[in-house]
């Protein structure tokens, strides 16, 4: 047995040492947080208060990380986690912490994230409770497996990539973070795969047969879409394929074969070999009604989309006379849930299919107050102000997980609306962005997360700025 040993306080761990530490916090990220001497430490699947044993794999100038070897003395609130895959697999990395202490972290590491911006104004700023979310588990509506062979005569594997060795496939027979159904799915495919001895695809020869499956589900219907996308035309027996899945899953509403032949891993069907059954699923925000395909882009935590929805309207206090400016709308789903309570929803996005979805959505619940157009907001935000008279009472900016471009920003400031409501998924780039909003003469205000995402760090976040000058 490896003996663990302290470092010595006069430098720094070094690559291969074993140590017993004890944890102090969380980070974003979904590591834990532990100091050396005040040398710090990242330990993946550790608790605070968890004393642990270690290994050294990283070592940098400013920190190290290390390999969780074994809980030593685990800390009060730490509990078994449900799932047998926990540790191996990289999506739930909290499934060990009880859901209110995941909750508070997640409120502690947006608080820590907006330091820099505090620092910037002298108003407060009001941090409000976390929104739960109604389901801790089985929540996501879509799902994305991979097929894979460890050898070209092993057994079929259906999961995930494993953290930090892309070209292996993690076994999955139940996921906890999808709905209940959908299990049987999964072992449906993977035993239809082998009964017609279907290749997986080989990511370093970038050939094979069978590569991606991907699930929508619909929360309002409790029906499914499923895309089987393959690496090849030939060889596959798409009928066979789909009347097994149906078998084992009969909430299954539609199928769809795709092709998938490109080099980059990303599953999505360059071209439509095969259907089955419809390719739409409805799902229910409130009142709202939105059509769904499979390549629709839709917050995965349908429950919680609608809290997180709730409080972007809460947050731009409209009162039915304003002009909305809906900025990266992707479908629509923001600028279209808060429309009966707005003059006049405006909303641009780059994906020309998002913006079809946008005002098939739109139509479907007979909004006749809102326009979506396509293209880069660089450019089709000024041709948007060529054509209406008058300005933005309020703006609402939902980005990609990198934030937002200089650029786009500084157009979307220009715009001087009196509120601006900006939702993310990234608390550090967030703060990013609010520091560049603060500068140009907005006041953060209001600040309130919404847990989309249990059992992962992952966090939405909904922060409110009022222009000041």
């Amino acid at each position: 047995m490896d003996t663990p040993r302290q470092a010595p306080s006069n430098r720094p761990v070094k690559r291969g040492d074993i140590l017993e530490v004890d944890v102090d916090a969380l980070v974003y990220g979904g590591r834990a947080l532990a100091r050396i001497d005040g040398y710090v430490v990242f330990i993946p699947h550790a608790a605070p208060g968890d004393r642990v044993r270690i290994r050294i794999t990283k070592r940098k100038s400013g920190y190290a990380e290390g390999e969780l070897l074994a809980v030593v003395e685990p800390a009060p609130e730490r509990i078994a986690p449900p799932c047998s895959l926990f540790g191996a697999c990289g999506g739930c990395t909290w499934q060990h912490l009880p859901i209110r202490l995941q909750e508070h972290w997640k409120e502690r590491i947006i608080t820590e994230a907006l330091h820099p911006v505090r620092s910037l104004q002298d108003a407060p700023i009001e941090i409000e409770p976390i929104v739960p979310s109604p389901q801790p588990y089985h929540y996501r509506n879509k799902m994305e497996f991979t097929f894979g062979r460890a050898t070209p005569d092993g057994p079929l594997k259906l999961g995930f990539h494993m953290p930090g060795n892309w070209k292996h496939i993690l076994d999955v027979e139940k996921c906890w973070l999808q709905p209940g159904p959908l299990d049987a799915l999964l072992a449906a495919a993977r035993e239809e795969g082998m009964r017609q001895w279907l290749s997986a695809w080989n990511p370093m020869r970038h050939e094979g047969i069978l590569r991606h499956l991907v699930i929508r589900w619909s929360e309002h219907e409790q029906a499914a879409l499923v895309a089987i996308l393959t690496g090849k035309r030939t060889g596959f027996d798409f009928e066979a394929f789909r009347k097994a899945i149906v078998a084992a899953c009969p909430q299954i509403k539609g199928v769809m074969w795709g092709l998938n032949s490109g080099k980059s891993d990303v599953a999505r069907a360059e071209e439509v070999l095969g259907n089955w059954g419809e390719q739409i699923i409805e799902e229910r925000l409130g009142d709202l009604r939105f059509q769904i395909s499979l390549q629709s882009f839709f917050q995965t935590n349908t429950k919680g989309a609608q809290l997180l929805y709730q409080t972007a309207s809460d947050f731009l206090d409209l009162t039915g006379n304003e002009r909305l400016f809906d900025a990266y709308c992707g479908t629509g789903t923001i600028g279209i849930f808060c429309a009966h309570q707005a003059k006049e929803v405006y909303g641009i996005e780059l994906l020309r299919e998002a913006v079809w979805d946008a005002r098939k959505n739109a139509e479907a619940n007979g909004l006749t107050n809102c326009t979506f157009m396509a293209g880069d907001m660089a450019a089709a935000l000024p041709n948007l102000l060529k054509g209406i008279p008058g300005q933005f009472d309020r703006l609402v900016v939902d980005p990609p997980r990198g934030g937002m471009d200089k650029k786009a920003l500084s157009q979307l400031l220009d715009l001087r609306a009196p509120v601006m409501v900006y939702v993310s998924c990234n608390p550090t780039t967030m703060a990013r962005d609010l520091q560049i909003a603060v500068e140009a003469g907005y006041r953060v205000d209001r600040v309130r997360a919404v847990d989309m995402f249990p059992q992962t760090y992952h966090i939405e976040c909904v922060t409110r700025c009022v222009l000041e000058s």
